[in-house]
């Protein structure tokens, strides 16, 4: 099949050639993306079988409208802060174990951060959505590392008074 050029009548033709192996009242539809061969190998296979619809695959307009929505500045950005809060979580396993933990610990359902893939058209909406959900293990996280990072400055305060007493002294 790959020799031939994937014109629209030669995919009909090869379409009716599975079409009359297994017989084509087994089948109700034909469905592909938009692109023009397939198109017109869907309208030739209609035209020949009445009883086979002629549909166009839903999964891939949306895949089209979610790349459209994602042109948008708006859109764009939501996402790249989307990604930004997934890469520092899955690079930083301290701060990651501390959010897995705060996950567990609130019994919160749908699993951990989700990020944005652009051929994963529903990657668009878990990566948000994840974000969202988890909102309140963030407030949690920050916290912690806040206060975690008070208690290290506070400890480097004295320990730098303890060094500078000890020279003051010891001169």
């Amino acid at each position: 099949m790959s020799e031939e050029k994937h014109t629209g009548e030669f995919l009909a033709q090869q379409i009716k050639q599975i079409l009359e192996e297994i017989g084509p009242n087994k089948f109700s539809a034909i469905v592909t993306d938009g692109a023009a061969n397939v198109n017109l190998a869907r309208i030739l296979i209609a035209d020949k079988y009445k009883h086979i619809l002629n549909l166009r695959c839903i999964a891939h307009c949306i895949n089209l409208i979610s790349k459209d929505i994602i042109k948008h500045s708006f859109a764009n950005n939501l996402i790249i802060n989307c990604n930004t809060i997934v890469k520092f979580f899955k690079q930083s396993h301290q701060a990651n174990d501390v959010l897995q933990k705060t996950i567990k610990n609130n019994n919160l359902i749908g699993g951990g951060l989700k990020s944005y893939c652009k051929t994963r058209w529903t990657s668009m909406y878990d990566s948000t959505e994840s974000v969202l959900r988890l909102k309140p293990c963030f407030d949690i996280v920050s916290y912690y590392f806040n206060t975690l990072l008070n208690l290290i400055y506070n400890f480097a305060k004295l320990y730098l008074f303890f060094i500078r007493f000890y020279l003051s002294t010891h001169k």
